[in-house]
């Protein structure tokens, strides 16, 4: 009975909150939908729908300015978030409250108007005059490195469970922020940097007032005060050069300016890529080059990450500076310069020389606990071969084996002697590079080698092989089949039906695998009956294609005859339960070989 009544009683809510509305059928794809998790307060009757600006609790603005003079980092930062996402105009009240001595109020209220981006353009003059402010701000329970950060944007107002959406007549209109690029760091909590933060982010709206005074902050004596000027001038688009101070930063003794640089760098919404485009040239190499050497000396991805990425934007210009680098003492330098020069392709032309001398270079950087994955190595290979796509591995980050990949991506066949020579190397990496470069040159004389690696104990070098191979299509069948039939017997599901597919691949080529795969229709193996089924059909299909274009011998016509029939009697069976496409495929394939080629 009572929950009858709760049902009654929700059903006169909904009826009572849309009075004026269209039925319920006709609003469901604008109105959310009921759950069981939805308190029974929010269910009670209202007499009109109210204005969604109107739910939220008013903020007391002076009240919460007032309270960042001693509030410790949570309530600080939580006093931030919620002035920074209100939608009422709190800028005049910041503009006044900005003239206040106080170190932790000055630059809370810097913070929030940076994050308040285009409505905070009132308050420029007021931040670019806390640009002379040498105070720091340190809340109580501050931690070292109090890191800007971006505030997500959301809508404060909670919306009613069950109020419809505004129609377009009556839709709140809210604009949205401009999310501006992440700031470097403000380790030592500096007024001025704070202030220096938010005019970035307030960008192009002051460059006018903000561009002399942010050029002269150039010249500070810290750091980390040149790193957040270089990155607002870049913000509020400023003419003036830029280049070398972020490259100072990147070089910097200080791994942690380095890191912060570098992240700066890679937000790909962040100006400095406009001042990278507009002023890099080939003298931009070297100190891009001793950064990479920098990055891995700390194991620092990011920073390895941004020169790299640098050094690939310079593109062919750059090309004469990773020359020089292939003949750095430092095995990191010659490691990547190797790398992008084989990025540049047919345009590298003239590094050959210098690379083909470097084929003999065994020099390595194995990064202390290195993670394969941070590098980025394909560990899998993708299931469909890409001979112009794929390069192998070098998880022991050796010099040659990168070497041997560029010299492949050049493409220029005069290196074929070279790799020829450099696939006799031990290293399994260095043969799975030279045999791939090889091949992409049109050359097959690395297969042999490569199909030898097969049989090696480590896996990842197992599916690079497997992978290679499969680019010298039909060629590779003698060495491939016998490595996937062994892995029919698998007790691992997946290993056995990955291989059931490969087979596939081979057509006629794999005629002689019939009876395994037969064998297979009638186990109980996970999945593997059905997927048998598939590739068989597929076999008898291009066993069919090869009998009418006459590539099949007599004794392979009738050997497949013999082993499709006994295929097609399982599939037929009373009891089985196979497709009926891969059935039609062999029962189609054993018409067309018992007759006449026409």
């Amino acid at each position: 009975m009572i929950s009858r009544i709760s049902f009654a009683s929700s059903l006169l809510t909904i009826l009572t909150i849309l009075p004026h509305e269209t039925p319920a059928v006709a609003q469901r794809d604008r109105i959310p939908q009921l759950t069981p998790t939805i308190p029974f307060p929010l269910l009670q009757p209202t007499p009109t729908p109210p204005k969604v600006q109107d739910t939220a609790k008013p903020i007391v603005i002076a009240d919460l300015i007032e309270q960042l003079r001693t509030a410790d980092v949570a309530k600080r930062r939580e006093i931030i978030e919620q002035l920074s996402d209100t939608q009422e105009n709190i800028v005049p009240g910041l503009i006044a409250a900005m003239e206040d001595p106080d170190p932790l109020l000055k630059s809370g209220v810097a913070e929030i108007l940076g994050n308040l981006t285009d409505a905070a353009v009132p308050a420029i003059p007021g931040l670019v005059e806390m640009l002379k402010n040498q105070q720091r701000a340190i809340a109580p329970g501050q931690v070292v490195f109090n890191r800007p950060i971006n505030i997500p944007i959301r809508v404060l107002q909670p919306i009613p469970v069950l109020l419809p959406f505004p129609s377009s007549g009556n839709q709140v209109n809210i604009k949205e922020k401009r999310i501006p690029p992440t700031p470097p760091e403000n380790p030592e909590n500096l007024v001025r940097i704070t202030a220096i933060i938010a005019i970035g982010k307030i960008g192009l709206p002051a460059r006018q007032l903000a561009t002399p005074p942010l050029t002269e902050a150039l010249k500070d004596p810290n750091p980390w005060v040149r790193l957040n000027a270089t990155w607002a001038l870049a913000e509020i688009g400023t003419s003036i050069p830029l280049l070398s101070h972020w490259l100072e930063a990147l070089q910097s003794s200080d791994p942690n300016l380095r890191n912060s640089a570098a992240r700066v760098f890679d937000d790909s919404r962040s100006l400095l890529r406009k001042v990278f485009g507009a002023e890099a040239n080939a003298k931009t190499v070297a100190p891009l080059l001793t950064v990479l050497d920098l990055a891995v000396k700390d194991s620092d991805f990011t920073v390895r990450n941004a020169a790299r990425e640098g050094l690939e934007l310079l593109g062919i210009a750059g090309l004469p500076g990773l020359i020089q680098g292939l003949k750095a003492s430092e095995p990191t330098i010659r490691l990547e310069a190797a790398k992008l020069i084989g990025n540049l392709g047919g345009s590298a032309q003239l590094a050959i020389p210098d690379l083909v001398a470097l084929l003999k270079d065994s020099g390595r950087y194995l990064p202390p606990n290195t993670n394969l994955n941070a590098l980025g190595l394909p560990l899998v290979p993708s299931l469909t071969p890409v001979r112009e796509q794929y390069p192998p591995s070098n998880p022991d980050d050796v010099v040659q084996v990168d070497v041997a990949i560029a010299l492949g991506k050049i493409g220029d066949r005069k290196v074929i002697p070279a790799l020829t020579k450099a696939l006799k190397e031990g290293n399994p990496w260095m043969q799975l590079a030279t045999g791939w470069a090889l091949l992409r040159l049109g050359d097959t004389q690395g297969l042999p080698v490569v199909a030898g690696l097969l049989q090696s104990s480590d896996s990842l070098i197992q599916r690079e092989a497997v992978y290679q191979l499969q680019g010298y299509g039909a060629e590779s069948a003698a060495y491939l089949l016998p490595y996937y039939t062994a892995q029919l017997d698998s007790t691992d599901d997946n290993t056995r039906n990955n291989a059931i597919i490969a087979i596939g691949k081979f057509g006629v080529a794999a005629l002689d695998l019939v009876p395994k795969l037969r064998s297979l229709l009638v186990g109980k193996q996970k999945d593997s009956p059905g997927y048998a089924a598939t590739i068989l059909g597929e076999i008898a299909q291009d066993t069919a294609s090869a009998w009418l274009n006459g590539s099949l011998s007599a004794s392979q016509r009738q050997q497949a005859i013999a082993q499709l029939s006994q295929v097609l009697n399982i599939m037929q069976a009373p009891n089985a339960r196979f497709n009926r496409e891969p059935m039609e495929r062999v029962r189609n394939a054993l018409t067309t070989l018992r007759g006449s080629k026409q």
